[in-house]
């Protein structure tokens, strides 16, 4: 396989329905490379966007939309999630990092479907929700973000992480201890410049904002 290393605005779309459609649309218009899983291609269609690259055992797109894809990648293994096929395709070309919309849908098994396949994959994956942006963390690793005064922050232990610090926030961590069954940090709210690092482990860091107006990507 091969990949233009050099486009950095990589997308891909899950069958979720809770970011609407037109949203979904406007990420992808501004991506340079688009993965579709399965009945995300639908989402796109609907707008009339074709994504690059279509993955999954293909059992919920529409026919529709099946026949006028450009590349279809049959993945029927049912050990894995679409999510998880699309996340793997995209290592696969070589790309490094990767955004997410359509994680959320209306089935709470997906959502943290969706959640744990952006934890075991090797990619930095965001995620873009209807209220918010996740971020995938994994130590060792450290993130320094500007952000508006009273922004609502969690930080959420996927796995154990240990030596984690957040700081410019109201409630601070300083070389904490973090666990899925232990101490999480649950709506936050930052007071200053935002620092977050963590020595081991995989968490998400939530960042809770209105619907932005335009896509935006890391540079």
């Amino acid at each position: 396989m091969f990949a233009d290393l050099n486009k950095k605005r990589i997308l891909g779309v899950l069958a979720g329905r809770d970011l609407a459609a037109d949203r979904i649309a406007e990420w992808a218009r501004s991506a340079e490379y688009v993965l579709a899983a399965d009945g995300g291609a639908d989402i796109l269609f609907e707008n009339g966007i074709v994504p690059d690259i279509t993955i999954g055992d293909f059992d919920s797109i529409r026919n529709s939309t099946k026949d006028v894809q450009h590349k279809l990648v049959y993945a029927p293994d049912q050990d894995s999630s679409d999510c998880d096929k699309l996340l793997s395709y995209a290592a696969e070309l070589g790309y490094e990092r990767i955004t997410l919309c359509g994680a959320e849908g209306d089935e709470f098994d997906h959502v943290i479907g969706a959640l744990l396949s952006a934890a075991r994959s090797l990619l930095e994956v965001r995620l873009i929700t209807r209220r918010g942006t996740a971020f995938i963390m994994r130590g060792p690793t450290r993130m320094k973000l500007d952000l508006i005064l009273g922004t609502r922050l969690s930080l959420l232990p996927i796995t154990h992480c240990s030596l984690v610090t957040l700081q410019g926030v109201e409630w601070p961590l300083v070389d904490a201890e973090l666990s899925p069954l232990g101490l999480v940090s649950l709506s936050n709210r930052t007071v200053n410049h935002v620092q977050v690092s963590l020595s081991n482990g995989v968490a998400a860091l939530y960042l809770s904002h209105p619907a932005l107006e335009k896509p935006h990507w890391p540079d």
